[in-house]
């Protein structure tokens, strides 16, 4: 009985230690979640004062060639030679020949118009002797009496005089139709496209390049009425920029003209601008890029971070308690970057403004957080 008696009193003490020992880790589990309940989430925050800022108005737009052309030939004949430099994709300054025509037609009609030209400076001087004796004779036989005009062979020597106008003409054309023999490019710019090749027969009328300009370069750009109302209107001062789908700076624009009218399918002002030849303009015509276009001062607004803005269109801030707040924000301007809304009545007599630099979709109004600048 003794030796039940001591296994039965340490069976009571082992579960006694037992027991004490489970409760214990009960005890460190509670304090445990206890604390993790307790921690409040970090929230990084940026510091914004109203103040009379200045936005941008970014629109899509596409560049186009002031001048593109088809250039035809004026004149028929043979193609006798097309230049190295006027073949397809390359790039030619204004006043290259480009192709050239058998001449021989035009060089002969230019000589025949010359030699026509030439009698009829001939007929003419013939006409003003035989005037000038006519005058002397009726001088001489009616002294002091005006002669009649044909008596003095006024009617004939108008005939010679307009006879040797149109035979001036006749050789101004020929010597122009000899000079369209030679297909210049009539501007700077790229060949897009060659319809011709050597030996072929040209008709007038014939397409034989096209020829993209790529030096003065024009945008067009579409603005709503709030857009427009923000424009800064001193458009002289003010070059636009122009960024490509990198969202890299490849050039600067002048604003030319524009408000005049309304487009008559958006309903949309128009907006034309000039693309500034800079030597570090990268501009390709045909380029779709992003042109920024400085607004007016926007009084009482503030500037922020771009990824405060949520989804739905809300900022959040921290009040004084360290609590999160937000507002429906009115956006005035944004870029890629940064965002200017109107001041909300909900912060005027807030003395020190914070305002979430990420929002996060759990965040509640009245939640409490644990603020910290951002960047830390």
């Amino acid at each position: 009985m003794s030796k039940r008696i001591l296994w039965f009193l340490a069976a009571l003490v082992l579960l006694a230690t037992v027991g004490t020992y489970v409760s214990f880790l009960e005890d460190t589990s509670d304090v445990n979640d206890g604390a993790a309940e307790a921690a409040l989430p970090i929230v990084s925050y940026v510091y914004a004062q109203p103040s009379d800022n200045v936005g941008y108005i970014s629109v899509f737009a596409e560049v186009r060639p002031r001048w593109k052309a088809d250039l035809k030939a004026r004149v028929s004949g043979t193609l006798l030679s097309v230049s190295p430099k006027a073949l397809e994709g390359r790039q030619v300054t204004e006043g290259l020949v480009m192709a050239q025509l058998d001449q021989r037609i035009y060089e002969a009609q230019l000589d025949n118009a010359r030699y026509q030209r030439a009698s009829a400076e001939f007929n003419l001087k013939k006409k003003q002797n035989k005037h000038l004796l006519a005058v002397k004779n009726w001088n001489a036989l009616h002294p002091g009496k005006q002669p009649p005009e044909m008596a003095v062979h006024i009617p004939e020597l108008r005939v010679a005089e307009k006879a040797l106008q149109a035979e001036v003409a006749r050789v101004e054309v020929a010597q122009y139709d000899l000079d369209s023999t030679s297909i210049k490019a009539p501007f700077s710019g790229f060949v897009t496209k060659r319809h011709l090749s050597v030996g072929q027969s040209i008709s007038a009328g014939d397409t034989l390049f096209t020829l993209l300009d790529a030096e003065q370069l024009d945008i067009t750009v579409s603005l709503d009425q709030k857009q427009w109302d923000l424009l800064e209107k001193e458009w002289q001062d003010k070059p636009a920029r122009i960024f490509n789908e990198a969202k890299e700076l490849i050039g600067l624009a002048q604003i030319q003209q524009g408000g005049g009218f309304l487009d008559p399918v958006s309903r949309r002002y128009q907006l034309f601008l000039e693309v500034l030849n800079t030597p570090e303009m990268t501009v390709l015509p045909g380029e779709f890029v992003t042109v920024q276009l400085q607004s007016t001062v926007i009084k009482d607004s503030l500037k922020l971070p771009a990824s405060s803005l949520t989804q739905e269109g809300y900022i959040w801030f921290l009040d004084q308690r360290d609590e999160l707040q937000r507002f429906e924000a009115s956006i005035v301007s944004r870029n890629d970057t940064q965002i200017t809304v109107k001041m909300p009545e909900v912060l005027r007599n807030q003395e020190e403004l914070r305002f979430v630099h990420l929002p996060m979709a759990a965040f509640l109004p009245g939640q409490h957080v644990t603020p910290t600048p951002a960047g830390h």
